[in-house]
C-alpha cells in the first residue's frame, strides 16, 4: 500500500467536550466549598459511542439526564399527614372491636327468670295456669315417645323380677291446690277421680280426660256448647249456666278446643267480636253482627217467636273458627257470657247448622235450653249426616220437662246423653226421668229438686 492512499483517508476526531457531573449527583462537590475537597469522581455510565464518536462539524447533542416524576399533589398532601398511619391504626381497632363483640355474645347469656305472682291474686292464678299448661304440654311430649317395652322372661318361679321405672314426666301430677280436695282424699294416689287409668291405689298414669257440664262428662274432642239465651229464660236459669260453664271452661286442658254459640232468634258465637243487633219496636229482625262490619240477618216471617229464618244459604251463616283453651280465651269467653245479653225469639235449627258448618266439624255438642222452639229434629239429624260430622250430641233442659221427648232423640240417636237439671243446678239422667215422669214432673212444678226432697225424707 502506498502512502499516498493512507494519507487520503481521513481518521475520524474524539473530542471530550466536558467531563461535567450532573446537578443531583450526591457526591459533586460545588467551587464554593470550604474544605476545598476536590470535587467526587463522577461514575456516570459512559454515552454511548454513536454519541462520542462525531465528526469534528457535528453540532453538540442535548444533555440525556433522566427526570424522575413527581408524585400527585394529593399523594404528597396525603403522606405529609400520616394517611398510612391512620388506615393502619383504624384497622387495628376494627379487628380489636370484632374481636370483643364476639367475644362478648360466646360469653354473655341471658338467664331467665319467671315470676309467679302470689297472695291469691287474680294474676296468681292466671300464671299458675300458664304454667301448668307449660308442665303439661312437657309431658305431652314425652308421652308421643314411649318407653321401649322389653319383654321379661324368668325361668324360676322363684326369681325376682325388676320391672323398668317409668320416667317421672309420664306421670300426671296434681296440682298444689289439689292436695287438700276431695279428690285428693279420695283417689288414693296421683290423678284426678273419674274413668280411665290411674284411679285407685297406688301412684296412677293418667286420668279422666274430657268436659264435665252439669255432672256429665264428656270426651274432649273439639266441643260445641250450644246455649240458650232467648228471653224466656229466667236470672236463676242465666247464672246456673254461667257458673257452670264457668267451671267448665276452667278444667278444660290446656290447647284442647271449644267453641260457644249462643241462640233465640237467630244465632251468634261467643266472644268480643260477636254482638247481636235487635231493635225493640222490630223483634222480626235479628242480625248477628262480627266486628262491627258484617252483618248476619235472621228473620221471623210470621213473627212467630219459634219460626226464624235466614237471608242467605246455609255455607253463608255466621261462621267463626276454633278456640284454643288458654287462660287468655277462656276469660274472654266467660267475659261475654257474664254479661248475659239475651233477646227475643227460640229456634233449635240455625245454631247446630254453624256448628256442624265449622272445620274440622265437631266431635261433640253440649245443647242447653229452657223448652221447645223451632225443635225440628228430623232437620238437625239430617244435617249431622249431610255434612258427615256424625257428631255425638248431649242434650240439658233447664228446669221444665218440656220438649223431653225431642231431646232425648236428639241424644239416643247420636250417641249422647239426655239430662234434666233441677233449679238448685242437680241434674237427673233422662232415662230415670222417663222411667217415673209423674214423679219427677211434680218435682219441677213445685221448684223442688231430688236432692231436697231426699233430704226431706232422711229427716223424717
Amino acid at each position: 500500500m502506498s502512502h499516498s492512499s493512507f494519507a487520503r483517508k481521513s481518521v475520524p476526531v474524539v473530542q471530550i467536550r466536558e467531563l461535567r457531573p450532573p446537578e443531583d449527583n450526591p457526591w459533586h462537590v460545588k467551587s464554593g466549598d470550604p474544605k476545598g475537597s476536590p470535587p467526587a469522581p463522577n461514575f456516570q455510565p459512559p454515552e454511548p459511542a454513536s454519541s462520542l464518536l462525531e465528526s469534528p462539524d457535528s453540532s453538540p447533542s442535548p444533555s440525556l439526564t433522566p427526570q424522575s416524576p413527581s408524585p400527585p399533589v394529593a399523594v404528597s398532601y396525603w403522606r405529609r399527614l400520616g394517611g398510612g398511619s391512620l388506615l393502619v391504626s383504624l384497622g387495628i381497632h376494627a379487628g380489636l372491636l370484632t374481636l370483643a363483640a364476639f367475644v362478648v355474645n360466646t360469653l354473655v347469656t341471658e338467664r331467665r327468670v319467671d315470676f309467679l305472682p302470689g297472695g291469691g291474686s287474680k294474676q296468681g292464678e292466671e300464671a299458675s295456669r300458664e304454667l301448668a299448661h307449660r308442665v303439661q304440654t312437657k309431658r305431652q311430649k314425652h308421652l308421643r315417645n314411649p318407653v321401649q317395652r322389653q319383654r321379661l322372661v324368668s325361668t324360676s318361679d322363684r326369681a325376682s323380677i325388676a320391672l323398668p321405672d317409668l320416667p317421672l314426666e309420664a306421670l300426671e301430677m296434681p296440682e298444689s291446690g289439689e292436695f287438700l280436695g276431695t279428690q285428693w282424699m279420695k283417689a288414693g294416689g296421683f290423678g284426678s277421680l273419674g274413668k280411665g287409668g290411674g284411679s285407685g291405689v297406688g301412684m296412677g298414669i293418667g286420668s279422666a280426660k274430657g268436659v264435665s257440664f252439669f255432672g256429665f262428662t264428656t270426651p274432649l274432642d273439639r266441643v260445641v256448647f250450644i246455649l240458650d239465651f232467648s228471653n224466656s229464660m229466667k236470672a236463676n236459669q242465666m247464672d246456673l249456666v254461667v257458673a257452670e260453664m264457668g267451671k267448665t271452661l276452667s278444667k278444660l286442658p290446656p290447647r284442647s278446643q271449644y267453641q260457644v254459640i249462643l241462640f233465640a232468634g237467630g244465632a251468634r258465637f261467643a266472644g268480643s267480636r260477636w254482638k247481636i243487633d235487635q231493635q225493640r219496636g222490630d223483634l222480626r229482625n235479628t242480625y248477628a253482627v262480627h266486628r262491627s262490619r258484617t252483618k248476619y240477618r235472621f228473620f221471623s216471617p210470621n213473627g212467630v217467636a219459634s219460626d226464624w229464618a235466614f237471608e242467605g244459604k246455609n255455607e253463608e251463616l255466621p261462621s267463626d273458627d276454633w278456640i284454643d283453651s288458654t287462660p287468655l280465651h277462656t276469660r274472654e269467653t266467660m267475659k261475654d257470657l257474664e254479661g248475659k245479653d239475651r233477646w227475643f225469639g227460640t229456634d233449635w235449627r240455625w245454631p247446630f247448622k254453624m256448628a256442624l258448618n265449622m272445620s274440622p266439624a265437631p266431635k261433640t255438642i253440649i245443647f242447653m235450653t229452657d223448652g221447645t222452639g223451632g225443635a225440628d229434629v228430623d232437620l238437625i239429624l239430617g244435617y249431622n249426616k249431610e255434612k258427615k260430622a256424625n257428631a255425638s250430641i248431649n242434650t240439658f233442659l233447664m228446669h221444665t220437662s218440656s220438649g223431653a221427648p225431642a231431646m232425648q232423640r236428639l241424644a239416643q240417636e247420636t250417641g249422647g246423653r239426655f239430662h234434666i237439671v233441677f233449679n238448685d243446678g242437680t241434674p237427673l239422667d233422662g232415662s230415670a226421668y222417663f222411667a217415673n215422669r209423674g214423679k219427677y214432673d211434680q218435682l219441677l212444678r213445685e221448684n223442688n229438686s231430688p236432692t231436697a226432697t231426699a233430704g226431706l225424707s232422711a229427716k223424717k
